[in-house]
């Protein structure tokens, strides 16, 4: 995403000065008015500012610090290596370290986070993971979930409607994954007083509150203290989970969207205002749909289909929308920011990850504009698959290391008009030279030009672009091509792209083993690997 975009579609993200907003890793705008923004950086800090209307002290800043124009350093959190944070609608988060140390702040009763009143200065909670690391957190009103990469649950906090799944008194973490027959959970999610976890089998469970209908089991009034299989999608693969205030939003391995519980805003999708006691699939005339988008601190839905296009229902903020409803946008996160009441992010807003095909600034335009075919301004040509890419030797010298090495010194391309390039494909490379010339490139780039493109940013050093190619390349693993794209993390050192393959081909093992791909599969280096890293991430725990 640009800058522009990024400050355009969260105008509150504007009041963060420019040089700041350029080391920005990840954003969460919240609160009841969606006035309170947190953020962490590249170098490790966190900072916050806006409102805190009620003074529960979730801007982290010490008491009486409830209104913050610029942002502020949160010197406890910093250094510390945060990178999980989840929010709780009473007003309070909770966040994880990458030693998985648990800090929480804001609003506090005992039950929350033992103590019982608000902590304006975040704090390190008792906790104690079995050794083993926190890959998510989940937060309802005032309850948690803590998932780790052995696929194990923790709760803790509010307990009344049984949304801890235990029936233990205390409020540390609590292990609650033996009460799901012990097996590898993949994902969670929290609605007010209610829980959600997926097994690698695509089981969805839920625990807690069902006065609306919320667990899915065709009933609705009863409280379910332990987790129980929601029978409504028995016979469904659930692959992803997300929760709205009293409903879920769940997404089929096979695209279908269901929804289930509350229906007072038209969240179901079905045309009323009716709750929903079994869990009622979207009309499949809408097509295939890749992601589902909720937040328990609103009643708005969203869902992005195949073909990139976003529908929204629910409770918009100028009507109550009960059928889906097409709506101009690309981005799930665009949708919460425009529609959504209050504009709250329902994941975290990275940049790198949420890149849009539009460019921002004079100067950016102007250089965007220089990559006509123009031969009177241009002076080096990329032959690429026989085909003329036209680019400006003194603008990527100042954008690149790479080529104002090439230019500076006597290397044979130095005296060169034209280039031949090879080994990369046409639009690969075309991507790659505007990513020089405007610093972005576009999530709509297909599977093929974004593998060609990480492989060009490790060939020519741009480590931004690496980055920026494995986040865009994550969102599309799927069983078919998550080997092949260990693989290629593994041949270019794209770490962070390795461990999300491994992860992911962890958590849907089962499916992987059972699928075409896998029977085709001779290559056994490559799959002794692949499943050595999973086991690493507990593919093989059962």
């Amino acid at each position: 995403m640009s800058l522009v975009q990024f400050k355009a579609v969260w105008p509150i993200l504007g009041l963060i000065d420019s040089k700041l907003r350029q080391r920005i890793k990840v954003a969460y705008v919240f609160g009841s008015d969606g006035n309170s923004v947190l953020f962490l950086t590249a170098d490790d800090d966190v900072y916050s500012f806006g409102t805190d209307a009620n003074n529960y002290g979730y801007l982290g800043h010490g008491n009486g610090r409830n209104v913050l124009l610029q942002p502020k350093k949160i010197d406890v959190l910093s250094k510390k290596g945060i990178h999980l944070v989840a929010i709780g609608c009473a007003g309070y988060i909770i966040a994880a370290t990458t030693n998985s140390e648990i800090y929480a702040w804001g609003y506090g009763q005992r039950s929350t986070y033992r103590r019982t009143e608000h902590l304006n200065v975040p704090a390190v909670i008792a906790a104690n993971f079995g050794g083993n690391h926190v890959t998510k957190l989940a937060c309802g009103n005032t309850h948690t979930l803590a998932l780790t990469d052995a696929g194990e649950i923790y709760s803790w906090g509010t307990n009344t409607e049984g949304q801890l799944g235990h029936n233990q008194t205390d409020s540390d973490p609590q292990l609650i994954t033996a009460l799901i027959g012990g097996q590898f959970v993949c994902d969670i999610a929290c609605a007010l007083h209610s829980s959600y976890a997926i097994l690698d089998n695509g089981e969805l469970y839920g625990w807690g509150s069902n006065e609306q209908g919320q667990i899915g089991i065709n009933t609705s009034g009863n409280n379910y203290a332990e987790p129980i299989q929601v029978t409504s999608l028995k016979s469904v693969f659930i692959q992803q989970i997300v929760c709205g205030k009293n409903f879920f939003l769940a997404l089929s391995r096979s695209g279908h969207v269901y929804a289930c519980g509350e229906g007072t805003s038209g969240q179901i999708g079905k045309g009323d205002v009716a709750n929903a006691t079994v869990a009622t699939q979207l009309p499949e005339k809408l097509g295939s749909f890749s992601q589902v988008a909720a937040t328990n601190a609103s009643d708005f839905c969203a869902a992005l289909n195949d073909a990139g296009e976003v529908y929204i229902w629910g409770s918009c903020r100028f009507a109550l929308v009960k059928s889906p409803m097409k709506s101009e946008l690309s981005s799930l996160d665009d949708a919460f920011a425009c529609y959504s009441s209050p504009p709250v992010t329902w994941r975290p807003l990275s940049i790198v990850s949420a890149v849009h095909k539009r460019y921002g600034g004079d100067v950016l335009t102007s250089l965007k504009n220089c990559l006509v075919e123009n031969e009177e301004i241009t002076d080096i040509i990329f032959i690429v698959e026989n085909k003329k890419i036209r680019a400006h030797k003194s603008i990527l010298m100042i954008r690149s290391e790479y080529f104002r090495r090439m230019f500076q010194n006597d290397w044979v391309e130095k005296e060169k008009e034209g280039i031949t390039i090879q080994g990369f494909t046409y639009d690969g490379f075309n991507t790659y030279i505007e990513y020089v010339y405007t610093g972005t490139i576009t999530n709509k780039l297909s599977f093929d030009v974004a593998v060609d493109l990480l492989q060009i940013a490790e060939c020519y050093q741009e480590m931004k672009l690496k980055g920026l190619c494995e986040e865009l390349l994550k969102d599309k693993l799927q069983i078919t091509n998550c080997v092949y794209l260990y693989q290629i993390a593994t041949q270019f050192q794209a770490e962070l792209l390795r461990v999300e393959c491994a992860k992911f081909g962890a958590h849907h093992m089962t499916a992987f083993i059972a699928s075409d791909y896998f029977k085709q599969m001779t290559d056994l280096k490559i799959i002794k690997d692949f499943l050595v890293a999973t086991g690493q991430y507990g593919a093989f725990k059962y």
